[in-house]
Formats: structure tokens, sequence, C-alpha cells
């Protein structure tokens, strides 16, 4: 079986142990820890040797898995009953199923590649991302709750796995949504640099 682990040449791997030590220092301030951080993920990502991933592609693998999650979540949850008449523990099978694998595919293909480190810009654009994630999360949440229980008069026990579905599908539809603004915004500043 085939592992992921990279061995580095000696003297890449005694830079790698002293920044790692340097990072694990508590007498460090946070921000220092968050500098040698980055220094560590850039000399790993200079002396891995298989080929590079950017930044954005990586982003683009990962909505997809998140979409796909909260989609199969969002079912299972929401459309319960129905899907318990007739076929419908088969088609929630099936849908978890097609979904597992496809995330399997992502994730088998992303580890071919070395993912690129962020920069300052990328760190600043996921934090606006995340921001705008998570404000859309709950509009959204909101939105979906009113139409099922006002429009569609439907009635929703909160029980564990109930809770359980909402939590999955809140994860998942922030994680996407968190993707999705990322990409929108490294796609702007891309076009303004530019």
């Amino acid at each position: 079986m085939k592992t992921n682990t990279t061995v580095f040449d000696e003297k890449t791997q005694v830079k790698i142990d002293r920044l790692t030590a340097q990072y694990k220092d508590k007498s460090l301030s946070r921000s220092e820890r968050q500098e040698v951080l980055r220094e560590l993920n850039h000399v790993r990502y200079a002396a891995d040797p298989r080929p590079s991933i950017s930044l954005r592609k990586q982003t683009v693998y990962e909505a997809v898995i998140w979409f796909l999650d909260t989609i199969v979540f969002g079912c299972i949850t929401f459309a319960k009953n129905e899907m318990n008449e007739g076929l419908g523990n088969v088609f929630s099978l099936v849908l978890f199923t097609a979904m597992m694998i496809t995330v399997l595919f992502v994730v088998a293909a992303e580890r071919k590649y070395k993912k690129e480190p962020d920069d300052e810009l990328s760190l600043k654009s996921k934090k606006r991302a995340s921001e705008l994630a998570m404000l859309t999360m709950l509009i959204i949440l909101a939105a979906v709750g009113w139409a099922v229980f006002t429009v569609m008069e439907k009635t929703f026990a909160l029980n564990t796995d109930n809770w359980l579905g909402l939590f999955c599908t809140g994860v998942f539809l922030y994680s996407f949504l968190d993707k999705l603004f990322f990409l929108m915004i490294e796609g702007k500043d891309a076009q303004e640099e530019e």
C-alpha cells in the first residue's frame, strides 16, 4: 500500500525539525508562531516532489465535495418522510453511496498534487469569504426553514436524527459557501491586479 509520506533530504529535514520545534515553543506569541508555520509550509511545499495544484483548483475540488455533502444531507434531513415511502430508503442509500464515491474520487485525485500554501492575500480573502459565508448560510437556513414550515406547511420533529441532519447540513452549507465566496473574491482580486 502506497503512503503519502514524503522523504526529504537531510538538510531540508533539519530545517523542518527546527521550524517544527519553533512552532511548538509556547513562549512565542501567536503571530510569531503563525509566521513560523507559514515558513514551515513553504519549506515542505518547495521540497515536495509531487506536481503542484493551484489554490484555486484545490478550492474548486473542495467546493464540489461540500456541495455534494450539503445536497445529500439536506435531502435526507428535509425529505425523510417522503423518502421513507416506497423506494425512499433505496433512494437515500443510492444518494449517499454516490456522494461517498464522488468524495473518494475527488480526494484521491487531489492527493496526487502538493497544495500551494496560503499567502497574505489568500488569507485575507479566506477571512472575508468566511464572514460572507456565515451571513449567507444563516439567511439561507432561515429562508428554507420559513418555506418548509409556513409555505409547505410541513411538520418537523426535532429528534436526535433531525438535529444531527440539520447540524451536518448547516456545516456543509457553510463550508461550500466559504469555498464559493473565496473563489469569487480571488477571481475579483486577480482581475483587479491585471
